[in-house]
């Protein structure tokens, strides 16, 4: 059965773009398994696209993650207003959105009611809960707004995706009747592949000498994801006198922070961090470094995200360095596949040191490691499956009881 699909995304990439990649790929497998998919999302500039079978409506919204709280909030409510006029315009059989924002659920709930379609909601991060937990969000009267929105979305949704068990228990305390489903980011394991056989000839080609051990970060800058602690961590290792080298790949609010960090330990900023790149040179150059790196302000509502480079990392069959706590640390660990250093730049730099002397930190175990993690539970198609399950039975296309049996244990 065809399935008429509105996506409404509004941080939604094009491959050749920076960023995040789930809304795209997911978006091409459902047009590849016969459904009509179009998309609503935001972006710089209007932009009608058609792309292996998916039409994407860019609505001329921008966002930046440079962009202080309240400009990010003027950016969200816009969109909510154009892309709601824009949804209920399109015939659907089932009706999709994803946050954040929050207020990408007024969309979906206006087009499903006027298009008399199913709502499934995606949860990605849990809205009021974290901007509250981490200060952005402080009014008690927005704070009530945000927290009837969320449960309303839940309530309206006949289905709800959420991308790590921390984020559907958040879903069950704020509605307990809700049918969720956890699908977490996903690891583009054959998209590396290529990276991962030319390894030693793109590690020359960057110049990364092979007694050196890279550290390589690719993703955004924002405050949330304390960028500095891992410039700071360069320059402990660089004052150690030990063959390390950093590059930090994006931008962000705390970009000018970063370069200010990089100067005050005798760094070349333009070398730690390079800018942004594109994605499709993240999939070429991960592979050829020796760690992956995920860092987080120390903060437990953020403990529970599904970060996409780490997902990248294992596809790259690339260990990862964590600066943090939460379930993918657990995961990684659990599979001798990552590492959790000290917040403290320091001891994280004398952690690491000892760790790779004594063997306890080895890049080569942890790359098998990784790599096998990546294929037997986070892979792609894998995760895709549970997707297009979620989305068929709330179309009424599939029955629930038609499930996909999946090794994949997220918890």
């Amino acid at each position: 059965m065809r399935v008429r699909i509105v996506y409404i995304h509004q941080h939604f990439n094009f491959p050749w773009e920076p960023g995040w990649q789930r809304p795209w790929q997911f978006a091409r497998r459902l047009a590849r398994a016969g459904h009509e998919v179009t998309v609503i999302c935001g972006g710089r500039k209007a932009v009608s696209e058609h792309l292996e079978g998916v039409e994407v409506l860019r609505l001329a919204v921008p966002y930046e993650n440079a962009m202080v709280f309240q400009q990010r909030v003027r950016s969200f409510v816009f969109f909510m207003a154009r892309a709601s006029w824009f949804a209920a315009k399109v015939k659907a059989d089932v009706v999709f959105a994803s946050s954040t924002p929050l207020t990408t659920a007024v969309p979906g709930i206006i087009a499903s009611r006027v298009r008399r379609a199913p709502f499934v909601f995606e949860v990605r991060d849990l809205w009021p809960e974290a901007p509250v937990a981490l200060g952005f969000l402080r009014n008690r009267t927005a704070i009530r707004a945000a927290e009837a929105l969320e449960k309303i979305a839940y309530r309206s949704a006949k289905q709800v995706i959420a991308l790590s068990p921390g984020m559907e228990a958040g879903i069950k305390r704020v509605w307990p009747q809700a049918q969720t489903t956890v699908v977490p980011n996903a690891s583009d394991v054959e998209n590396f592949a290529p990276g991962r056989a030319a390894r030693s000839a793109i590690r020359a080609e960057l110049g990364w000498a092979e007694e050196e051990t890279v550290l390589f970060y690719a993703g955004s800058f924002g405050v949330t994801y304390d960028v500095p602690w891992l410039i700071r961590l360069a320059g402990e290792l660089h004052h150690r006198g030990a063959r390390f080298r950093v590059v930090a790949y994006g931008e962000g609010a705390d970009t000018k922070k970063c370069r200010s960090v990089a100067r005050e330990y005798g760094l070349n900023p333009l070398e730690v961090l390079p800018g942004k790149i594109p994605r499709t040179e993240i999939e070429r150059m991960l592979p050829a470094a020796d760690f992956a790196v995920s860092t987080l302000v120390d903060n437990p509502a953020l403990e529970i995200n599904s970060l996409n480079k780490v997902f990248d990392a294992l596809a790259a069959g690339r260990p990862v360095l964590f600066n943090h706590a939460g379930w993918l640390p657990e995961v990684l660990d659990t599979g001798a596949a990552g590492w959790q250093l000290s917040r403290n730049p320091a001891d994280a730099a004398d952690q690491l040191l000892e760790g790779i002397s004594s063997g306890r930190i080895d890049s080569s175990s942890g790359s098998r490691a990784a790599l096998e993690l990546a294929r037997r539970e986070f892979d792609r198609d894998l995760l895709f499956g549970r997707f297009l399950h979620v989305l068929e039975t709330a179309a009424g296309a599939r029955s629930p009881e038609d499930a996909p049996t999946t090794p994949t244990q997220v918890g």
